[in-house]
């Protein structure tokens, strides 16, 4: 499976349920990620621990914000693993 890459990291798909459902109900993929990781802004939420990062995006009348982690994979290779994805009104 080919992943997109942003930060020179490979954005990897959930493992849970809820976070595939997430991307489905807003008609999205991991390219879509990618996207909002590279031109989203910093969601004005509350502090994530080290290694988490949000980023957010103005579509339409909605903001859609993704969440991300830093993870380190057995081999000993760096990559994003998707946390959340979620979508409010302005």
């Amino acid at each position: 499976m080919i992943c997109p890459e942003w930060q020179k990291r490979q954005v990897v798909p959930p493992l849970t349920k809820e976070v595939w459902y997430e991307l489905l109900r807003l008609g999205m993929d991991l390219y879509d990620v990618a996207y909002i990781l590279e031109n989203g802004y910093d969601c004005p939420s509350g502090k994530r621990s080290k290694g988490i990062i949000e980023k957010c995006i103005r579509r339409r009348n909605k903001i859609i914000k993704v969440v991300v982690e830093l993870k380190l994979s057995r081999r000993g290779i760096e990559y994003w693993k998707l946390r959340h994805v979620g979508e409010y009104g302005v």
